[in-house]
């Protein structure tokens, strides 16, 4: 078939070229990380197929959309322009820092910081030694985090906290959570938000701890944020659901137990929510 660069393809057809669930590049689209053609409507061009791909490359590498869009956005610090952060991303792969290859072929941290890529000439993802930076204690605390050694990933992104990144504050304060710190954890979710507030997992987790406090408008308030950024945000439908149920706000809580099996039909909270909407009269 003859390269046409006017064609432009639907999002099936984009599915098709780059091996993903249609569900997923959905996904991509209404977090905006994968960008239609100007005035084609919800179609795409040539350039979108090469950005598509990078994208896959990402979540079968196991990114999240929520890490793609947050590191994406940090990319853009370094990189403005979209597709070109997004390809510049693929240098993060495997490595315990976000790190993003210019056009220049220079590879480089959100913060400026350069690394000396010695494989091409540059370094092999190994800095020049030096003093323990917030980042480095951001690594350390990621890791400790996903050891269960809670306490020590507190003192890690505490140390962290000069960089100053909703990333920080985010995983702060969900540590500071799940050691039952729940005032701290929504000062965290909070300062989080300031700094991205378009982060909606942080305003979800925020509903959570400000529910956990018993603060249930708060909570709902928060939830109805984060579903407001990202609507087919299944957790939040849950955690949204059970929050209006406590305030015997029974329809909306059907409403979104509802979106949340339309979204996430067979996750393991899946039965949970039919018997409640059994339970309810849904």
């Amino acid at each position: 078939m003859r390269d046409d660069p006017e064609r432009n393809f639907d999002l099936a057809e984009l599915a098709e070229f780059c091996g993903l669930p249609l569900r997923t590049l959905r996904g991509f689209v209404e977090r905006q990380l994968l960008l239609p053609s100007a005035g084609a409507g919800a179609r795409f061009g040539f350039r979108a197929v090469g950005q598509a791909r990078v994208l896959a490359e990402l979540w079968r590498e196991g990114w999240a959309p929520a890490r793609i869009q947050r590191a994406l956005r940090l990319a853009r610090t370094v990189v403005p322009d979209h597709e070109a952060a997004l390809t510049g991303l693929q240098a993060s792969i495997g490595q315990r820092r976000l790190v993003v290859r210019t056009p220049d072929g220079r590879l480089v941290e959100p913060n400026g910081q350069l690394w000396f890529d010695f494989a091409n000439g540059h370094g092999a993802g190994d800095r020049l030694p030096q003093l323990r930076s917030p980042q480095d204690w951001f690594a350390a605390g990621v890791d400790a985090e996903a050891a269960g050694r809670f306490d020590d990933a507190i003192r890690a992104y505490e140390h962290a906290l000069p960089a100053a990144t909703a990333d920080v504050h985010f995983n702060l304060g969900n540590c500071y959570f799940t050691q039952r710190q729940r005032t701290a954890a929504c000062r965290q979710f909070e300062a989080a938000i300031q700094l991205a507030p378009d982060f909606a997992e942080a305003w979800n987790n925020l509903g959570i701890a400000r529910g956990a406090l018993g603060e249930r408008r708060a909570a709902i308030d928060a939830l109805h944020q984060a579903l407001r950024l990202v609507p087919h945000y299944a957790d939040a439908h849950y955690n949204l659901a059970e929050a209006l149920a406590v305030t015997g706000d029974i329809e909306g809580a059907r409403r979104h137990w509802r979106a949340y099996l339309t979204y996430d039909p067979n996750s393991r909270w899946a039965d949970q929510v039919r018997k409640r909407l059994l339970n309810h009269g849904g």
